[in-house]
């Protein structure tokens, strides 16, 4: 027997007293494809013969909730990585029995990945990358690399024994300006090209003067060694593999280069959208940093050194006992990071490949200041310690502190300010808003205009190395220059500090069917009707009528519940052919104090379903019935034009009398060869389409 894809429903609203078209249903007049055909190819050409206007990727995926986390209330599966991302959807959500739950999923078309997250009560995220083709999605292979992991034996502190200390490039500067007045760089790294000092008053304090760098002279116990100053091992292939598409997927959706509402020449400033609500982030001081948990070794694994100067780097740390500055100032707190000794991470290197090879460690020389010779006192850090980073960037490798691109810039905003005011290359990052008050050619101020044009740019004291948390891991984001997307150098931190996780909060997908309701003269703005289903979890759905554009009176068939063989324009309360509902200009602005418009509540209702059917076939299961013309609208047959369409987003459809070739210009060539212009959804034209709010 056929199994009823619709089980039951429940109104979502007080239900409209609407009228029964029953009599309706007895006659049918055939719509005239040939009609159809001639109309449409006056507007779109040739239609692919293949053409289906399918837009979603239909699948099945059985989740294990096996993640590492406690209390695993729901799986679901996602977009894109949630993790400092607005852009993400819920496909569909279960609470998992014995262990698991499988799921159906309507999925856009362009996604060649998707996620499956496990949730816990508090709203927190373990995801995993799988692709259409995947049956089974565990999260234990991840678990067991870490458990293997956890049995990797430290050296003893003894071993690692430090060598001599070297002055910083903030030294060098403070100690030129207590010598001379003033210190100086080039204001480009070609002096050739123009040869022109800067002089720079503000390192002219003493501050700097004891800031150290120091490296490790050597190690001899087990598998880490000291290599060029630090303590590592080189990784066993299995961790090097070890869901490093999902490492990938996370971190540059986080950091997502090229979007965003602000851009540095065309990148995304993160500084701008990613520090503002961060929980690493100290906005009153403008500091950035992590806590070492005191149960295990903290130890550091690069995953992509995506700078083109990324062999003029090297990474430092610092850790210091928080009550040791309780009751400073906050310029008096920095003061004190200055003169803590530094000890050497890892020398960077340049691969636009996210891969994992080494893992450094991060051991403990005790809180005084150390001596050559000295060795660790331990391989942990103490518990509440703060753990700073540092990027010393020798530009060209000349250690010379008149070259504008060599500096010393911190994860603590506050020990960025004199480095921020190199002309040429770390200025270029400061905010256009911001006095250029910098003295040129001689010690006297002079105004410059030509550098520090960056809009929502940075301050002089923010940071230049962004922290996130996301699946149990946390990130260092460092920006080594002036692009302020802090995609330079990427740095993963699995255990010794800890977690902060940011807040996570996921929409479920919408998807939307527009219909033509005279497919014989359709003018193809897509809003005679336009339906909108939200998946609330595997059984559930929430379907909305939010557009009529049509004069006839029309209702649905094959929905059930409610909207089944009701007039839609009596839900709203209107008559058909006395007004548009929502697709007009003057409707799509929210009516509110300050604004006009008269945009009109949708019609929702929620609909129980069978946990097996997919939204596409839903939706493919109702068809339009024209009460005037007395016509039935379906779904399309291949190649046939698109009197009713099916977009697996919140689809912005076209405004009254728009054809949606001019709100969308790229599904032309998409109803012309379908395998083209594949995502014309996501490419409106503003003024054209409704703006919906959600």
């Amino acid at each position: 027997m056929k199994k009823s894809p619709l089980i039951l429903f429940t109104a979502a609203l007080t239900l409209f007293s609407c009228s029964s078209h029953e009599d309706a249903t007895e006659f049918n007049i055939p719509i005239n494809k040939d009609s159809v055909k001639v109309n449409a190819e006056r507007l779109f050409g040739t239609i692919d013969s293949n053409q289906d206007w399918n837009t979603i990727t239909q699948g099945s995926v059985t989740i294990k909730a096996d993640a590492n986390m406690n209390d695993i209330v729901k799986v679901q599966i996602l977009t894109e990585s949630p993790f400092g991302n607005e852009n993400v959807y819920v496909l569909n959500e279960a609470e998992p029995k014995n262990g698991e739950a499988t799921l159906v999923y309507d999925a856009p078309n362009i996604c060649e990945e998707l996620f499956a997250a496990c949730v816990n009560s508090k709203g927190q995220y373990i995801i995993k990358v799988f692709t259409p083709e995947d049956k089974v999605v565990s999260f234990s292979e991840t678990a067991s690399a870490r458990m293997t992991r956890a049995e990797v034996a430290f050296p003893s502190a003894s071993s690692i024994v430090l060598g001599e200390p070297i002055k910083s490039f903030n030294a060098l500067r403070a100690e030129e300006s207590l010598n001379t007045g003033t210190t100086s760089a080039w204001d480009n790294v070609d002096k050739s090209k123009n040869p022109k000092l800067r002089f720079y008053e503000v390192w002219n304090d003493s501050s700097w003067v004891n800031d150290r760098l120091w490296s490790v002279a050597s190690s001899t116990d087990g598998i880490w060694t000291a290599n060029n100053g630090s303590i590592s091992r080189d990784l066993t292939q299995a961790e090097k593999d070890e869901d490093m598409s999902t490492v990938k997927a996370i971190v540059e959706t986080y950091l997502n280069k090229t979007g965003g509402k602000f851009r540095t020449n065309n990148k995304r400033n993160n500084w701008a959208e990613l520090f503002e609500g961060n929980q690493y982030f100290n906005p009153a001081d403008k500091s950035n940093y992590m806590i070492s948990t005191g149960d295990e070794p903290v130890t550091v694994t690069p995953i992509q050194m995506n700078s083109t100067e990324g062999s003029y780097n090297t990474i430092y740390y610092y850790y210091f006992n928080p009550e040791a500055t309780k009751g400073m100032t906050p310029d008096e707190e920095a003061n004190y990071i200055k003169a803590l000794p530094k000890f050497k991470v890892a020398e960077g290197y340049y691969s636009d490949k996210f891969k994992r090879n080494t893992e450094y460690l991060l051991p403990y020389y005790g809180d005084g200041t150390p001596t050559p010779g000295q060795a660790a006192v331990s391989c942990i850090i103490p518990k509440g310690y703060k753990i700073g980073f540092l990027n010393s960037k020798d530009y060209r490798k000349a250690g010379d502190i008149s070259i504008c691109g060599t500096g010393c810039t911190y994860g603590d905003g506050r020990l960025n300010y004199e480095v921020n005011h190199l002309m040429g290359h770390f200025f270029s990052a400061v905010d256009n808003t911001i006095s250029q008050d910098i003295a040129a050619g001689s010690a006297t101020a002079k105004k410059d205009t030509r550098y520090g044009q960056t809009e929502y740019g940075f301050t002089w004291d923010s940071p230049r190395i962004l922290i996130f948390s996301a699946n149990e891991r946390t990130y260092l984001c460092f920006e080594d220059g002036c692009d302020c997307t802090f995609c330079d150098m990427v740095l993963e931190i699995k255990q010794g500090v800890k977690i902060e996780d940011e807040e996570v909060n996921v929409e479920a997908a919408t998807y939307t069917m527009s219909f033509e309701d005279e497919p014989e003269h359709a003018d193809y703005d897509m809003n005679d009707v336009v339906l909108q289903v939200r998946r609330i979890n595997d059984t559930k759905i929430n379907v909305s009528v939010v557009a009529l554009g049509g004069y006839d009176q029309i209702m649905l068939q094959g929905i059930g519940g409610p909207l089944e063989n009701k007039e839609l324009h009596e839900f709203f309360g209107v008559e058909a052919g006395k007004g548009f509902i929502n697709t007009e200009k003057n409707q799509d602005t929210q009516k509110t104090k300050d604004k006009g418009g008269n945009r009109t509540k949708s019609i929702s209702f929620e609909y129980t379903i069978d946990k097996d059917l997919s939204i596409e076939n839903f939706l493919k299961n109702i068809s339009l019935k024209n009460l005037t013309t007395h016509q039935v609208v379906t779904m399309p047959a291949n190649g046939e034009p698109p009197y009713a369409v099916i977009v697996p987003i919140y689809f912005k459809y076209p405004l009254e009398k728009i054809r949606i070739t001019n709100a969308y210009p790229q599904f032309i060539e998409w109803a012309r060869n379908r395998d083209n212009n594949r995502n014309w959804y996501l490419f409106e034209e503003t003024d054209n389409v409704f703006q919906n709010v959600k």
